[in-house]
Order: C-alpha cells, then structure tokens, then sequence
C-alpha cells in the first residue's frame, strides 16, 4: 500500500518539478510588481493574474497528459484543462492534476483501439482528428463536473483552514502535511491545496502564511542534520550533499528517503513545522507567493518587505526542533545497528527500450512508419517503446532513431546518445528488418555486461592498466584501435584518478571521432595499480559518445561513494554481481 500511494506522489510530482520555472517566474512577477510587492508596478501586476489562471495548469496539465502517452497526451490534458479553468474562478491545480494524466489516458486507450487498424496513409487524419474531437469532449467534461467539484473541495478546505486559524490551531496541520510529503505528495499538497487558498489570502492581505506550511525547508534539514552528525555509512556521507540539495535547491524529495528509513523519525518534521508555524501565526509571517522550489533563496525571495527576519526565524526553529527531535531517533537506530542494513545509494534500473521514427514534421511518414513496425515487432518483442517525431526534437531518452538518409546528420545531432538506423523508406527496408530481428533476439547491448570486466588482476603499471582498458573496449566493438593511445594521452595531460580507489580512464576530446558505441571496461586489482602515488583498486575505461560521459561519470560517482559497496567491488570475483552492483544499462 504505500509503494502504491509512494508511486502516486511520485507522479504528481513529476508533473510539477518540470515547471518549478513557471512558478518561480509568476512567484518573481507577484513578489516584484503586486501593489504590496518589492516594486509596484500596475502594467506589469497585469500579468500575475493570467499567468496564474492559465499558464501554470496548462503547463501541470500538459505534462502530466504528456507522462502518459507523450505528445498527443500533453495536447489532450491542456485542452481538457481549458474547460475546467473556463468553468471556475478560481487557479485550477487541482484540476490540471486530474485532468492531464486523465486525458492522455483517452487517448491511449483511443490509440490501444486503432493501433493496426489504421489504413497507410491515414495516420496523420486519425491522429489529428481524434485528439481534437476527444480533447473537446473532455473539456465539456472539465467544465461541468471537473471544474466545480474542485472549486467546492477548494472551499471547503479554505473553510476547515480558516477554522484553525481562527481557533489559533493551525500548527496541527502538521500532522497532516508532513506525513503526506514524505509520501511523495509534497506537490500535490503546496500547488494543489494551499497555493489556491494563499493566493486568495494574499490578494487580500499582500501575503499568506499558506505559503509556509509546506514549503519551509527547516524541518528536512533537522532530520538530515541528524543523519550527518549522528548516523553512519552511507546514511551519514550522503546527508551533506542532500541538505544542499534540499535547503538550496529546494529538493525536498531528497530527505524522504531518510524519514521513511526510520518511520518514527517522521516525529521530527512534524513538531519542527508546528513550531514554525506557531512562531509565524503569533508574528503574523508569510510569503507574498508560493515559494517554488521550496529552497531557502524561493523563501528570501518571496518575503515580503519588513518581514525578512520573522521568516528566517521561523526557518531556524523548525530546523533546530526537528534536529533535537530526529536526534535522539538516529542515535537509537545507530546502537542498535540499523546503518548497517541501510543503502542510501541510488541505482538505475533497466527500462525498455525506445526506438523513434523521425521525419521532417514527425507526422505523415515517421507515423507511418512507426505504425508499421509496431505491428511487426508486436508479437515478438516486449520491452520496446515504438514511437514518432520530428528529426529536430528526438527524446533524450532515444536509444534508436530510425531515418531516411538525408535527415541522419540532423538526427545525429539532435540525439547523440542513440544509435541512427538509416532506411531507404519508412515501409519496407532491409534495415527495418534487421533492427526488428535484434530487438527480437535481445541483442542491444548495454553499457556494460559481464564480458566488460575483468577480475582478480595482478599488479601492474597505470600505463599497461590504461592499455588493458583500452583494449577490452577494442574487443569488446566499442571503439577503434586509435582510441587506445588517445586514453594514455588523455593520462600524461591529467591524472584520470578519481579517489576512493578509483581510476576512470579515458580518450582526449580529439579522439571521440574513434568511438563507435558508448560503453565501458571494468577493471579489477585486488593490490591496486599505482597511479602517481595513489592506489586504484578499479580502473574503469570510458568510450562515450557525445556528452554521454558526463552522465556515466556522475553515476559512477554516486554508486561507489558508499565505503560497503566500494569494498566489496573490491572483492568480488562474479562478475555478473559486479554488474549487477554498478547497474548501468
């Protein structure tokens, strides 16, 4: 049940986080130009109210519409959504919420219906059409019943908010709002319940205590300021990093995890926001606008003038609260031995894979084609994602575009880090089949797979370390036999020691003309190799394409942060678990 309702809060999230830059530019335009605001401007002011009734649910709706069945998804949640901001009068989060992931739904399920019925030629007819005629039903829809059953739920919210208030017992909603964000629903609740009502609070008064409920960052980090002084292992070497990503960057999601660990500790956030929010209510603190993300430089930006200190302070109390409280909580866990069992260490599971059709538009002939091999592919592959677009705007997710030959340049460079399948015609082409009998046979390699590593090697010089690297990447079809001495130039310009017994050689810049598949070696030396001075126990070779590096370096760096899971890479001779440890797909 709560990976269900974990599962839930991450998907309303993720259809907030893409836009936190939407709200942190309607939260400037608040904040600046409002009559109450930094620098009053009535010209500018004019814009706060449609950026708020209009852009920011077209955006949430649009993505959320967009995680379940892409562009036509995205397309169907903002015209749903239109009807349900035509039916009210008040901001629609709520309901973009429901309506985006609702409408893509449709047309999925539209698309389920028709996949393989659809004559050649009349994909672009059906597609068009049918977004635009299911969208306008579900904006009638939104406009009847969507839009008032979430204005009527908005005011009773307001009303049982107001009544804590008046009763002076607004701290409890703590106990409400603090188990709900560490379940994921942190957006759901600030966008969806308390901006609306502070934004009508705020219209009045020039700001709104709403918008500190949520959002005030001190509670997260007591707990993991806990972690950090009184934890161990990887629960305590990755808090730092988690409180500058949770206090600046106004991640909250990053402490979750560490509340969940140890579910009493949820005590902690709890009785830190009540002391906030006790401490604002009696100064009469707020914000001028919901401050997105909710990091410590949002809340200094949206406060308004005169009330700086009161809402730092408020920020330090719930953040010395929680860290006494969780405290005393992470001391008994480590007493008891709890850290050791814990891995705060993030991994990447294996996904399906996503092959693109592209064209100029990404609409006749890419959707004809993608279409097709759909049908083909249908029955014998699971696992694989057949999609369309245009050559410009490949996915970054891609791992195979497949186009005509003339667009191959343009698709290279939209999408470095797929593989270009070129075909003569969308509908029949050797190509064609020889891509759907690899996906067939599950022969797209990964990054790294067994044969990539080597285990229980002796000794040797960091020279004869890199060109062993090299040359399991040459065996292995990852590069050509130039890029080896590229990888001992790469070595005499800086050293590719990494720390934490860690080597992670690579080409020069000049030498990724010699790749020709993105993929890694593994090297492992139970004595070290020498690397002036240090001792590398892995050497890990790198052949990247485009900036692909960039992304493997930081997962690399995330994984064997963890002392436990360094040392046993150290020692392990499967090198099927090595694999499985590193889980790079």
């Amino acid at each position: 049940m709560r990976e269900q309702v974990q599962k839930f809060g991450k998907f309303l999230s993720g259809m907030v986080m893409p836009n936190i830059g939407g709200f942190i530019a309607w939260g400037l335009m608040a904040a600046l130009f409002i009559p109450t605001g930094w620098i009053p401007c009535k010209p500018l002011a004019g814009i706060v109210n449609p950026a708020l009734k209009y852009l920011l649910p077209l955006l949430i709706a649009y993505t959320g519409g967009k995680m379940v069945s892409g562009d036509r998804g995205g397309l169907m949640g903002a015209i749903g959504t239109i009807g349900i901001i035509a039916g009210t009068d008040i901001p629609m989060f709520i309901g973009a919420m429901a309506m985006g992931p609702f409408a893509g739904w449709v047309i999925k399920r539209f698309d389920g219906l028709v996949e393989g019925k659809v004559k050649p030629g009349f994909e672009m007819l059906v597609n068009n059409f049918s977004v635009g005629i299911l969208g306008l039903i579900c904006a009638i829809i939104g406009f009847f019943a969507v839009g008032p059953v979430v204005e009527g739920l908005t005011k009773v919210l307001a009303f049982c908010v107001q009544f804590l208030i008046s009763h002076r017992i607004l701290p409890l909603v703590s106990i409400f709002i603090e188990p709900g964000k560490v379940l994921f629903l942190n957006n759901a609740i600030n966008h969806g319940i308390m901006t609306p009502i502070g934004i009508e609070q705020s219209r009045e008064a020039g700001q709104s205590i709403m918008f500190l409920l949520e959002a005030n960052p001190g509670s997260g980090l007591g707990v993991l300021a806990a972690y950090w002084a009184f934890a161990k292992g990887s629960a305590k070497t990755s808090a730092p990093g988690a409180i500058i990503i949770h206090f600046f960057g106004g991640i909250h999601e990053i402490y979750f995890p560490y509340v969940l660990a140890l579910p009493r500790i949820i005590l902690a956030p709890i009785l830190g926001s009540m002391s906030a929010i006790l401490f604002y209510s009696l100064t009469g603190a707020g914000l001028v606008a919901p401050a997105s993300p909710g990091s410590i430089i949002a809340i200094l930006a949206m406060a308004p003038k005169g009330k700086l200190i009161q809402v730092l302070i408020g920020v330090l109390i719930a953040a010395v609260v929680s860290f006494l409280v969780a405290s005393f909580f992470v001391k008994d866990a480590n007493r008891r031995g709890l850290f050791d069992k814990m891995d705060f260490g993030s991994t990447t599971g294996k996904r399906e894979v996503r092959v693109y059709f592209v064209c100029d538009a990404g609409m006749g002939s890419s959707a004809m084609g993608a279409s097709r091999f759909r049908n083909v592919i249908r029955d014998k592959v699971s696992g694989v994602m057949v999609s369309n677009c245009s050559v410009d705007s490949i996915p970054a997710d891609c791992d195979i575009a497949v186009c005509q030959e003339q667009l191959s340049r343009r698709a290279m460079k939209s999408a470095p880090q797929a593989e270009i399948v070129v075909i003569g015609n969308f509908l029949t082409d050797p190509a064609l089949d020889d891509l759907a009998a690899r996906l067939e046979k599950g022969t797209l390699e990964s990054m790294l797979a067994p044969d990539d590593i080597e285990v229980g090697l002796p000794s040797e010089s960091k020279e004869e370390a890199i060109r062993r690297a090299g040359e399991k990447l040459l065996e292995r079809g990852r590069i050509s036999p130039e890029y080896v001495p590229a990888m001992l130039e790469r070595e005499k310009e800086i050293t590719t020691y990494m720390g934490e017994g860690v080597a992670i050689p690579h080409g020069t810049s000049e030498a990724k003309r010699y790749v020709l598949k993105t993929g890694l070696s593994v090297l492992q030396y139970p004595d070290g190799v020498d690397f002036d001075g240090e001792k590398a126990y892995l050497v890990i070779g790198i052949a990247a394409e485009g900036d692909t590096h960039v992304e493997i370096l930081s997962h690399i760096a995330e994984i064997l942060g963890d002392e436990r899971i360094m040392e046993r890479l150290r020692n392990e001779k499967d090198r099927n678990a090595i694999c499985n440890i590193l889980k790079i797909q």
